[in-house]
């Protein structure tokens, strides 16, 4: 982890999410005043569950992964973020941060004082509106997810989360995904060898296809049929 120096002032940053768009030039001076950019490792913690809740985070480049912690062998992963997201956001008005972040390739992320973010949120209505936005799709992600690992068969969950990458992560139907059958077990609800016999499968079958580290989803229609199945 490095804090990272020469970084763009939030008011100059192109890279920016939608809901800072809202902020007066004013708002995004103190907020460039209350952040920090770090740059983070493959595989470095970026925020640990059981922490204070003293931040939200901005993926400014890379790709994370938010996940439980827990006392078996696998952790529970509940969503992956790439450039361009806010997390953190379910934490805003909580004191114990109740989740944990960690770095799924190279990452650079800003971090921004949470008493800061709640002002804006207080006092900038459209800012607020669509921070609004933006818990509700996390909502409705988590609501898909618990029909995915409750309600289908171990097929239709791989087909969930390939789905899922493509057209909310990657928006491609090629991309690079740098995680392990572990973490796609984490992510799914499976064992790591229900993934590697099902990613067989699908590859001998031409439903997501894996060449030269890079995943393709030739069909999506016939994806979207194993997911609709179950």
């Amino acid at each position: 982890m490095n804090e990272k120096s020469g970084a763009k002032p939030c008011l100059y940053c192109g890279a920016k999410a939608t809901c800072f768009t809202k902020l007066t030039d004013e708002e995004l001076i103190v907020t460039g005043e209350s952040r920090v950019e770090i740059k983070y490792k493959k595989g470095e913690i970026i925020t640990k569950q059981g922490s204070f809740a003293s931040n939200i985070l901005f993926l400014k480049e890379g790709l994370v992964k938010l996940y439980l912690e827990t006392e078996g062998d696998h952790d529970f992963i509940l969503n992956f973020y790439n450039a361009g997201k806010l997390i953190g956001l379910p934490s805003l008005y909580d004191t114990i941060v109740s989740y944990s972040v960690a770095a799924v390739e190279d990452c650079v992320v800003c971090s921004i004082d949470i008493g800061t973010f709640r002002n804006l949120v207080m006092e900038n209505g459209k800012f607020a509106a669509e921070i609004i936005n933006t818990i509700n799709h996390c909502t409705q992600f988590s609501f898909d997810k618990m029909v995915s690992l409750t309600q289908k068969q171990l097929n239709g969950r791989l087909a969930d989360a390939f789905i899922y990458f493509s057209k909310y992560v990657f928006d491609s139907q090629k991309f690079k995904l740098n995680i392990s059958r572990k973490e796609m077990a984490d992510f799914t609800g499976m064992s790591t060898i229900s993934v590697i016999r099902i990613l067989k499968d699908f590859n001998k079958d031409g439903l997501v296809v894996y060449n030269n580290g890079y995943y393709e989803i030739p069909d999506m229609k016939r994806l979207e049929q194993i997911s609709a199945v179950g």
